[in-house]
C-alpha cells in the first residue's frame, strides 16, 4: 500500500470531530436537555453514525473572503425572508394552484464545496427544493414553485447562478472566481 493511499485510508477512518460535535449538539437539542447523559449518548450516537456511514472528505482549496462572506450571509437571510413571505401568500390563497417546474441548472464552479453549499442554500430558501446535485455533470436539478412564464423559469435559474457566484466569491479560489466571471451557461449574461 502506498503512503498516499494509506494516508487517505487513515483520514477516512479518523473521527471527524467537528461532525461529531455537530451531531452531538443535534442529539441534545432533540432531547431538549443539556445533561451529561444526553451529551455522552449524543457523542456515542455521533461516533456510531460516522463509523457506519462514513462521509467522503470534501477538500477546501479556496480562501475565505470575509467581506464576501458577509454579503453571502446577508443575501441568504434576505432571500429567506422574502421567499417565506411569497410562499405564505401562495399557501394562503384559497383554491390557488401554483405552476411548478423542475429545472436543471448548469454550474460554472468545479469546486465540490461550492457545489454543495450552493445546493444547500438553494434548498433552504422556501420555494425551491434540491432534487439532485451532480458532480459528474456539475448541475443542480431543482424543483421551483410558481413558474408560470418563461421569464419566471429564467429568474429561478438566475437566482441559482447568483447564489453560486456569492458562494464562490466568498469561499473560492482564483480559478473558480474566474469561472463565475465568465458568461453563464446557455448564453446568459452576468
Amino acid at each position: 500500500m502506498s503512503p498516499e493511499s494509506s494516508r487517505r485510508t487513515q483520514a477516512r477512518h479518523a473521527l471527524q470531530w467537528p461532525v461529531v460535535l455537530w451531531l452531538m449538539l443535534v442529539w441534545v437539542l432533540l432531547w431538549g436537555e443539556f445533561t451529561p447523559g444526553n451529551i455522552l449518548a449524543g457523542i456515542a450516537v455521533a461516533v456510531a453514525i460516522i463509523r457506519v456511514f462514513p462521509l467522503p472528505p470534501i477538500e477546501f482549496h479556496g480562501r475565505v473572503h470575509p467581506g464576501r462572506l458577509l454579503i453571502l450571509l446577508y443575501a441568504f437571510f434576505r432571500d429567506l425572508v422574502i421567499s417565506s413571505i411569497q410562499v405564505a401568500r401562495i399557501v394562503l390563497r384559497p383554491g390557488y394552484q401554483p405552476v411548478n417546474s423542475v429545472l436543471v441548472v448548469p454550474m460554472r464552479t468545479r469546486s465540490e464545496l461550492a457545489l454543495m453549499l450552493t445546493s444547500e442554500i438553494v434548498s433552504l430558501v422556501p420555494g425551491s427544493l434540491l432534487i439532485e446535485a451532480s458532480r459528474s455533470t456539475w448541475t443542480l436539478q431543482i424543483h421551483v414553485l410558481e413558474t408560470r412564464t418563461e421569464a419566471d423559469v429564467e429568474a429561478a435559474r438566475q437566482r441559482v447562478w447568483d447564489e453560486e457566484e456569492r458562494v464562490v466569491r466568498a469561499l473560492g479560489n482564483a480559478e473558480d472566481i474566474a469561472r463565475v466571471e465568465q458568461p453563464r451557461p446557455g448564453g446568459g449574461a452576468r
